[in-house]
């Protein structure tokens, strides 16, 4: 009976871990296709390597100087980058971190999690958000779950081009969500397992 019952709470909640991370599928409003600065074009050799499971986009050739195309957003450029995704059950855990040059907003399923900051600093902008580790936005469950929704989510990033040369983007994160099944499907899987111990075979006596 013991056995039935650990496989019967085994299947009482499924896990489901999405993660998202900044790459050419991301849109944006520029007018121009988002681009990925980790193939044949390269991010500023300044900036932080890319976070694990993303690559720093942009909208063009922005990111190395030596780049062909290089070209330098001018001062107020603020271009906005979004990607959707979907979840299904109740969020268990969920985490996001941001990295951009100058920097950048957040903005979930239309709620603003952080404004840029407009304040230019030695690298990118003085504080979260810039392009290095020391001023990467980090975003935490308590920060993220009041806006995620069940069903569709759009996340979008407002790049700012604050003083300087280099643009850029880079973000990477991932939400759990548990799905329980419905009563009657647990009362089914419940009776089965009953079913299944009251006809267990006899045991053998010697």
């Amino acid at each position: 009976m013991k056995i039935f019952l650990c496989l019967f709470l085994s299947v009482a909640a499924n896990a489901t871990t999405i993660f998202i991370g900044s790459n050419a599928f991301d849109t944006n409003n520029s007018g121009h296709a988002t681009v990925d600065l980790s193939g044949a074009l390269h991010p500023n050799p300044r900036w932080a390597p890319a976070l694990p499971g993303s690559v720093w986009i942009s909208y063009g050739a922005t990111g190395d100087h030596d780049d062909p195309g290089y070209f330098s957003p001018p001062d107020g450029t603020d271009v906005t980058f979004t990607t959707t995704f979907t979840l299904t059950g109740a969020i268990t855990a969920a985490s996001l971190k941001v990295m951009a040059d100058d920097t950048s907003s957040v903005i979930l399923n239309g709620h603003t999690l952080l404004s840029a900051n407009l304040t230019h600093g030695p690298a990118c902008a003085k504080g979260a958000i810039g392009c290095l580790l020391s001023t990467e936005g980090i975003f935490t469950l308590a920060a993220l779950t009041p806006y995620l929704v069940d069903g569709p989510n759009t996340i979008s990033f407002g790049v700012v081009q604050v003083h300087g040369s280099s643009y850029g983007l880079d973000f990477a994160g991932s939400v759990t969500t548990s799905q329980t099944p419905e009563p009657a499907t647990l009362a089914l899987l419940a009776a089965g397992f009953l079913i299944l111990a009251a006809v267990r075979p006899p045991k053998l006596v010697i």
